[in-house]
């Protein structure tokens, strides 16, 4: 077998053939081959130093080594590539055409994108696991195009070699929301619903990426695995599998704001919901619901430790510190709890709609239901959406940065007080540190899980 890349015709047109024998792409013309074949080159040469000797199989299930190996191959190469344009200083920059100015955030990002590469080249998972985590967590704002799909691949590839499949359903499926056109999700999904005894989900998983054709070199090597997995997954143990659910699991966060154990959050999270709990499995009861405001009041069967404690007197003033805490994208970011901090950048939401505030703390899917404080640690808000992001760039040609909304103080409080709530409430006169505030957050705060 050929180590080179190299162009062999086939029937009416050319195909590409990688040094693993691999087809990886056709052309009608013999000159796009070659231009392929110059990419394929490049590639390869770009990767030699970083090439790891061997390489293990896919997780427990896996019976096509070889076949696993050679995808994850590519993969690294793509990755060690990928990292070199970072490395090399090659940050994105803002809108504005402006390089970002704070180079010791870029230089960090440097440094943990080396790790996950490493971590990938030696096939050291938890470590890749971690550091694609903290890539996500620390460095999104330095992502462009695909990078966050790339990075949540990364994730999934670490967690199915560990044989954590079930933490790993989520995070691929977030991938292929984020990058439907990539036969690698699919495969790291399939991966790890098979490994989870859902053969049925797997096969279709393995299906959609054969679906996608190899319109590159990972694809086409993700594809390749996806017919070999495929072929392992007998037809008869499909059918017996039960049937996948129509609609996944929502999430999201609330408090603690009596202690009778009422705990208010966002309606969007709880409609439609067939049981409710907290994400340690203890059950909630909707009590009351204003869809309008999008908030909702719900009764729990335990005692808290901790309520929240609302802000009374003067109002919030435009340019004050918020601070919001929430439980964002679960399953990928901290199951602590998240943090993050802004200012109060209106005090109405979008067209001035006065149910809601505009602030800049940066919040996630999964924050929505959770508090917003005041500088006093005084809760004045409940977080609720951020602004599309692709659809205003798509309408006006600019990407807004941290444009997020919380349910307006008066709006809080005026639903507590109609459904007969006992809260606290205080006057915010001395200031509070972020840490104290985080502190108080963790006490009251539930992440909340709504299965359809």
């Amino acid at each position: 077998m050929s180590n080179e890349c190299r162009v062999e015709s086939a029937g009416n047109g050319f195909i590409v053939i990688d040094p693993a024998g691999e087809q990886v792409n056709t052309h009608p013309t013999e000159d796009a081959a070659k231009q392929d074949i110059e990419r394929c080159k490049k590639e390869d040469a770009m990767y030699e130093t970083a090439k790891p000797a061997s390489l293990g199989r896919i997780g427990q299930h896996n019976p096509n080594e070889r076949e696993a190996s050679e995808m994850h191959t590519r993969r690294m190469r793509w990755m060690f590539v990928t990292s070199l344009l970072v490395a090399w200083g090659m940050a994105p920059s803002t809108t504005s055409g402006q390089s970002y100015t704070n180079a010791g955030h870029v230089d960090d990002c440097n440094r943990i994108v080396q790790i996950e590469t490493d971590a990938l080249k030696s096939q050291q998972w938890e470590r890749l696991v971690s550091a694609a985590r903290q890539n996500i967590s620390m460095c999104h704002d330095l992502f462009q195009g695909d990078q966050e799909a790339d990075t949540l691949a990364n994730i999934a590839i670490g967690l199915n070699m560990q044989g954590k499949f079930e933490d790993s359903i989520p995070i691929s499926m977030r991938c292929v929301t984020l990058k439907p056109d990539s036969a690698f999700c699919y495969v790291n999904l399939g991966e790890a619903l098979e490994g989870s005894g859902r053969p049925a989900d797997a096969r279709k998983a393995y299906e959609q990426a054969i679906s996608i054709g190899g319109y590159d070199n990972v694809n086409a090597s993700a594809i390749g695995l996806a017919r070999k997995r495929l072929a392992n997954i007998p037809l008869e143990r499909a059918k017996e599998s039960e049937p996948p659910a129509t609609e996944s699991k929502k999430f999201g966060t609330g408090f603690v704001v009596s202690n009778q154990g009422h705990i208010l959050t966002n309606n969007h999270i709880v409609a439609g919901c067939r049981t409710l709990a907290t994400r340690d499995g203890k059950p909630l009861q909707v009590l009351s619901k204003n869809a309008s405001s999008d908030l909702a009041l719900l009764q729990a069967d335990f005692a808290p430790s901790a309520v929240a404690v609302f802000r009374t007197g003067p109002a919030p003033k435009l340019g004050d510190s918020v601070v919001a805490f929430g439980f964002p994208l679960p399953g990928l970011l901290s199951s602590e709890g998240n943090v993050s901090t802004g200012i109060l950048s209106a005090t109405s939401g979008l067209q001035n709609d006065v149910r809601f505030v505009q602030i800049s703390a940066p919040v996630q899917p999964g924050n929505s239901g959770g508090p917003l404080f005041d500088s006093s640690s005084h809760v004045i808000g409940v977080v609720v959406a951020k602004l599309d992001a692709v659809k205003v760039a798509q309408l006006t040609g600019d990407v807004p940065q941290n444009v997020n909304f919380a349910v307006h103080w008066a709006e809080v409080r005026a639903f507590l007080d109609d459904a007969g709530v006992p809260y606290r409430k205080e006057i915010s006169q001395h200031a509070s540190t972020t840490r104290s505030t985080a502190a108080n957050a963790t006490k009251i705060a539930v992440a909340i899980e709504c299965a359809p």
